[in-house]
């Protein structure tokens, strides 16, 4: 079958047209993250329910909605030497909006269990990282703008540490985490028990990273200038095929 320059110069406008209406890609912040290293290990017994449960809660930014693209947890896999694990994790709503008040209420808006690779061997940390092949309830939820939210992680199998920064005074454990896109801490609690500490005068916070985006306006954004090049790279063989074939009529 003959070539001719019509068809061509369509085959390219075809491969051309995605980069010419690709927006460019959003950018992945952490909501929340854990300012200081972690000192030492919270463990949880393996198995139990959603009461039995560590967890942050927080207000989202004005600018939102807000897309979840994963979670990272600072882990230690405790007395255990197993080569796998489970775990849930959850975001709910909370019981109020209050600084070192608010916990996670009973409205569970996205939950995933997810199994990950462990050390095989005791007492040693870990950071699992999750993204949206792991988390995909989570990860399809959007967050709302000015709205107070939980995220909670349970039920883990076998008994596993979670790993937390200790030592900290009462009220101020909110500062020991870094914000971003306006999102504010509300608490760090531990069984539906707000202001979570581990021993007296000891309130810490725990290595539970949120990560996410924002969707952004819903009208077109301006083309990034990688797609812009490539539409006229397109252009241009366009351009350059029509002229050689026209030289060999």
């Amino acid at each position: 079958m003959a070539v001719t320059p019509q068809s061509a110069r369509k085959s390219i406008a075809l491969l051309a047209l995605p980069l010419l209406l690709a927006g460019p890609s959003k950018a992945l912040t952490s909501f929340i993250a854990p300012t200081d290293p972690a000192t030492s290990n919270a463990t949880w017994t393996g198995g139990g329910t959603s009461l039995q449960h560590y967890g942050i809660a927080f207000t989202s930014g004005s600018s939102g909605p807000f897309d979840i693209e994963g979670i990272n947890l600072g882990l230690n896999s405790s007395g255990s030497s197993a080569a796998t694990g489970s775990l849930t994790l959850a975001i709910h709503g909370t019981n109020n909006s209050i600084p070192y008040s608010a916990v996670a209420n009973g409205t569970a808006y996205a939950t995933d269990t997810v199994t990950f690779s462990m050390p095989g061997t005791t007492s040693t940390n870990f950071t699992l990282n999750l993204t949206a092949a792991e988390l995909p309830n989570i990860t399809a939820y959007q967050l709302l703008s000015n709205t107070s939210y939980s995220l909670i992680a349970y039920a883990p199998s076998p008994s596993i540490g979670i790993q937390r920064t200790t030592g900290y005074a009462n009220g101020t454990t909110n500062t020991k985490y870094t914000v971003a896109d306006g999102f504010t801490m509300l608490d760090t609690f531990r069984n539906g028990t707000a202001n979570y500490s581990n021993t007296a005068n000891s309130f810490p916070s725990l290595h539970f990273t949120l990560l996410g985006s924002s969707p952004g306006p819903t009208t077109p954004a301006v083309p990034s200038p990688l797609p812009i090049f490539g539409a006229l790279a397109g252009f241009r063989a366009s351009r350059l095929l029509r002229m050689r074939m026209k030289a060999k009529v």
